[in-house]
């Protein structure tokens, strides 16, 4: 069985894994989705969101009253292609069990497509998407498996150099949650110092025009619920288990946007920088640079879901990072996950706060801000993990249009 076979098939028991551990919540939410650790976005958000009466996004708006705001009539805290995979698999479920079980059985074809696509671009190493023990906490989790899929699609087109053809993928990405719009900057410059500037700027073009596209028709229907999901984001405070709540609690969320889109922003340019230094060794580092932008906004951002860390799995794979790494990122992963819950149990039911699993959910949030720290600085300097297709470049397919010399580069990783 090659590598593309192994993870296909690793990747699918994994998944039915994660199904048998959301499975024990299709009982009800009674105390057992943090007892067993089986709680999921999915089956709350069928009934609290309406997605089987509203239409996301022409319904919906975001309301103010006496408690705070609040989505209402079907609005969505999801950017709008996520939301309408949501009422999709809404027409096919009833009630939140069958919710459940919908949309689980038409997520996992982008894991096993995910798992596939790696294994082509990076061999073996897939196994570190197909193999990883997030896999089995959140593939049911919430809904990112979508967006992940988006945005391997889209290194998979960048390894072909069909640049504008990864812009479009990384603008839908965009739609689906926001992190794979960052990468069109560095994919727009890999094209750029690549020497064809005007092909940069189309794959930029591209890239930003997808996501308006998409956006425009809801935006002009109901500009109300097509912004209440971006008022929302902007309104909250940070989630529990991020590190901004445990180090400023209580900070504003006025306060918390501008210091952590400044410490976004300057991270950002930091590592753009970087990648145009590191190309006097070859092309430009686009993978790399994405992937320590990812880490650099997973760590700032004031909202850390739990699922954020499909995000960072691919490029595990994607990269020739020392898999020490990886498993470091796992366990600390896996405290945060088992903190939480445990904690939110042991106050909700038993009305105990400092608990062992307080303790290790603490532990784990700083273990993971840490670790993203210096993966910011790991992924920067490590080169991409050679696989299928072989390194070289294809003929241009235009005879007037130069091919990008060292696309896909093989030096050995430092």
């Amino acid at each position: 069985m090659g590598a593309v076979g192994l993870a296909a098939v690793v990747c699918t028991v994994m998944l039915g894994a994660g199904f048998a551990l959301k499975a024990q919540c299709l009982g009800g939410f009674d105390g057992r989705q943090y007892s067993r650790l089986c709680y999921n976005d999915i089956q709350p958000l069928y009934d609290l969101r309406e997605v089987d009466a509203h239409f996301p996004y022409v319904d919906g708006e975001m309301q103010s009253g006496e408690q705070g705001s609040a989505l209402v009539d079907g609005a969505i805290e999801y950017p709008v292609l996520t939301g309408l995979f949501m009422w999709f698999a809404a027409l096919f479920a009833e009630g939140p069990n069958g919710y459940l079980v919908v949309t689980a059985v038409l997520l996992s074809p982008f894991a096993v497509w995910t798992a596939m696509a790696l294994a082509r671009m990076s061999g073996s190493r897939a196994l570190l998407w197909a193999a990883a023990p997030a896999l089995i906490l959140y593939a049911f989790h919430n809904w990112d498996l979508l967006v992940v899929g988006a945005a391997v699609a889209g290194a998979w087109a960048w390894r072909r150099e069909r640049f504008a053809a990864a812009a479009v993928l990384f603008g839908i990405g965009g739609t689906l949650k926001l992190y794979p719009l960052f990468f069109l900057a560095p994919l727009v410059l890999h094209v750029w110092f690549g020497g064809d500037r005007r092909r940069a700027v189309r794959a930029g073009a591209a890239g930003l025009g997808t996501w308006i596209a998409v956006n425009l028709p809801f935006a002009v229907i109901n500009p109300a619920g097509w912004w209440a999901t971006y008022r929302f984001h902007s309104e909250r405070g940070p989630n529990f288990d991020n590190m901004w709540n445990l180090a400023f609690p209580g900070t504003s969320p006025s306060v918390l946007n501008a210091l952590t889109t400044a410490l976004i922003a300057v991270s950002f340019g930091i590592a753009l920088v970087v990648g145009a230094k590191r190309r006097g060794r070859g092309p430009y580092p686009g993978i790399a640079v994405c992937a320590a932008m990812l880490a650099a906004f997973m760590l700032f951002n004031k909202v850390h879901s739990p699922q954020y860390t499909l995000w960072l799995l691919p490029f595990f794979a994607l990269l020739r990072v020392h898999i020490g790494w990886w498993i470091a990122y796992s366990l600390a992963d896996l405290a945060v996950y088992v903190g939480v819950f445990r904690w939110f149990y042991d106050f909700v039911y038993l009305n105990e706060d400092f608990t062992v699993a307080k303790k290790l959910m603490i532990g784990g949030i700083w273990a993971r801000a840490v670790l993203l720290a210096l993966l910011f600085v790991v992924f920067l300097r490590t080169r991409e993990a050679p696989g299928e297709p072989p390194a070289g470049v294809r003929e241009p397919r235009d005879p007037h249009e130069p091919a990008l010399a060292g696309a896909v580069p093989v030096a050995p990783s430092r």
